[in-house]
């Protein structure tokens, strides 16, 4: 169990800490000179790791830094000034942290006993309405050592639930410091999943990739770390360095590192506050051991007063690791006072429609905090469907258990997107009917690309997930695919018998020199045919999905227009650009053919064009097939 202490300055915190522990965490010189303390401190018994924070008001964003990650509130009030300004705020911090267990020290009881009726009473009504209303006042002293075991037995009946060690691991950083011999140590509170040595993971934001060495948890050297403990990781890497390691930065999973420059949350602002949060207002914002600045965008309204909460978005000055249901703690823009603060709902959210009534259906699913709960609530609303890594790296799902998750919930996954039965149906029929209307309008054509396909559809998926619901919908015999055309299994497209048997013979001509086949003319002689009449067959053959034309009367088999994407893709130099001139060296085919196939290219999205040199797109890899 992490116990944090909280309090006004000078009342005490560190004293009791060493009288709990035998440990003084103050450990800088001018904590000593000054007698307050400035930094986080640490200590630990077998039963507990404390975190004692400051108490000044100067250093509130230290505190929040310590005070995310704690189980157990130590509250201290010293007898002799009773409630001060640091209570109240300190109080309301660990409030909206939702830190509901902990354990209220009346300190230098040996100094003024008999204010501890009036301190109680006033501090139970302090409480009244906040999640430690319950909690039980001890009166200490850390000088005589009077209630310090009644404390410490308070302390170890407040312990709660072990956190859950499912997800994967996330460790917010709020110290690193070098040690000759070891190199770089990082520590903080493991909120989630469990370490081992020799774990291959990330510093976020940065992406820096790191080793852990070894770890010490609670203290103690350990071979593996869970979560609530108070761990310490050895690490090396690459391009790891004290410099590169700030307070606030996340150990994790490569797989949940994500950094995000906006946030969807919902705040509430405290009743006491003098003036109501209007929109775009900056602010503070703390987030486990971060600290950052942040513009207010209120969802559903113009101003956000005293006493109510409201869905928000948070946009920061640089990307940050957060995921859904991380607590977040608002100062106002002179750090001077908190004036509120939620939790998390989107790390993630969408660029456009914050405000739409859909968007703010989402984001009130969102606030269960259960994920299979959350996930049925999304898909509950518009438009019936979510991006499946977002919404899993959001809520730390493993992958190993993504996929029970959905099934839990009877949705559908297609293409990186989990869709409720209804919104598959609904994409389903929009497909099937409109595949139809295209075949009674054009019913010499084979049918339609996936890209133009979407695009005709009254409610567009994104671009991979629509491709994962044609798969699906391929998969179970709904539709068929030729090539890149997509068109209802009982649509058929012959050739006449005069067509046929040109094409028979044809086609070994077009296929004989691949990449420089002849032209309409040459075929034409070949065949001893019309040039108009093989034209108009290659032209049909070319609406049928066998063929491209790549230039005016150059047709290309559509498997060798793929196999040139592929090549033109293989070709790229190392800053990933691809000449004409490296093109044509791999086809083979002369550079006025290669540099006709790469304007083909331009036309067609495959390639993007900038003066001599060009870019393949990866999107448009399978256009051919």
């Amino acid at each position: 169990m992490i116990i944090g202490t909280a309090g006004h300055v000078d009342h005490g915190k560190t004293a009791l800490v060493k009288a709990l522990t035998g440990v003084d965490t103050d450990r800088l010189a001018e904590e000593k000179r000054r007698g307050i303390t400035i930094d986080l401190g640490y200590a630990y018994t077998d039963a507990f790791g404390f975190i004692d924070v400051p108490g000044h008001e100067r250093f509130v964003h230290t505190m929040l830094a310590g005070a995310s990650g704690i189980d157990t509130a130590l509250l201290v009030v010293a007898l002799p000034e009773g409630i001060r300004p640091q209570t109240r705020e300190h109080l309301q911090i660990l409030t909206l942290l939702g830190i509901d267990r902990g354990v209220i020290a009346l300190t230098k009881a040996d100094l003024t006993p008999d204010r501890v009726p009036e301190v109680s009473a006033a501090l139970r009504a302090l409480l009244a309405g906040t999640p430690l209303a319950g909690a039980p006042m001890v009166p200490v002293s850390a000088f005589t050592g009077n209630g310090i075991s009644e404390l410490r037995a308070a302390l170890s009946a407040s312990a709660g639930p072990d956190r859950t060690t499912a997800g994967y691991p996330r460790l917010a950083v709020d110290r690193a410091f070098t040690l000759s011999g070891a190199g770089l140590i990082v520590t903080g509170t493991l909120v989630s999943g469990h370490i081992a040595v020799e774990d291959r993971l990330v510093l976020s934001p940065s992406g820096l990739e790191l080793r852990v060495r070894g770890l010490h948890a609670h203290n103690k050297p350990a071979q593996e770390a869970v979560a609530g403990q108070r761990v310490a990781l050895n690490i090396a890497g690459p391009k790891l360095s004290k410099d590169a390691v700030t307070r606030g930065d996340w150990v994790l999973h490569p797989d949940i590192h994500a950094p995000t420059p906006a946030l969807d949350a919902r705040i509430a602002l405290l009743a006491d506050v003098p003036r109501a949060l209007r929109q775009d207002t900056m602010v503070h914002l703390h987030l486990g051991a971060a600290h950052t600045m942040a513009r207010v965008s209120l969802l559903d309204r113009e101003r956000l007063e005293p006493g109510e909460a409201a869905p928000v978005r948070l946009t920061l000055p640089r990307p940050i690791g957060a995921l859904a249901h991380d607590r977040v703690v608002l100062r106002d823009t002179g750090a001077t006072h908190t004036i509120g603060g939620g939790v998390v709902l989107d790390p993630f959210p969408p660029r456009r429609g914050r405000r739409t009534p859909v968007r703010l259906a989402q984001l009130q699913a969102l606030e269960t905090a259960d994920a299979e709960g959350a996930l049925r609530g999304v898909l509950a609303v518009a438009p019936g469907w979510t991006d499946q890594g977002a919404f899993m790296r959001a809520r730390n799902i493993p992958a190993a258990v993504r996929g029970g998750l959905v099934a839990s919930v009877r949705a559908i996954a297609a293409g990186g997107l989990v869709l409720a039965p209804a919104a598959f149906e609904a994409s389903r029929n929009a497909v099937l009917a409109t595949l139809a209307q295209y075949h009674r309008a054009s019913p010499e054509l084979p049918g339609l690309q996936a890209e133009r396909l979407r695009l005709s559809l009254p409610d567009r998926l994104p671009v991979a997930g629509f491709l994962g619901v044609l798969d699906a919908l391929r998969q179970q015999g709904a539709i068929a695919q030729d090539g890149p055309w997509f068109r209802l299994p009982n649509h058929r497209i012959s050739l006449s018998p005069r067509d046929e048997k040109l094409w028979l013979v044809a086609r070994p001509l077009i296929a004989a020199e691949r990449f420089r086949p002849p032209r309409v003319r040459e075929i034409a002689v070949a065949l001893k045919v019309p040039e108009n009449a093989m034209r108009t067959t290659l032209k049909r053959l070319t609406r049928m999905g066998q063929l491209v034309e790549v230039a005016p009367d150059h047709f290309f088999l559509r498997e060798t227009a793929a196999e040139m994407v592929a090549i033109a893709a293989d070709a790229v130099d190392g800053e990933g650009l691809l000449t004409a001139a490296a093109f044509r060296d791999r086809l083979d085919n002369g550079r006025k053919v290669a540099i006709q196939i790469l304007e083909f290219f331009d036309k067609a999205g495959v390639t993007i064009r900038s003066g001599d040199v060009r870019r393949v797109r990866v999107d448009r890899l399978g256009m051919f097939g």
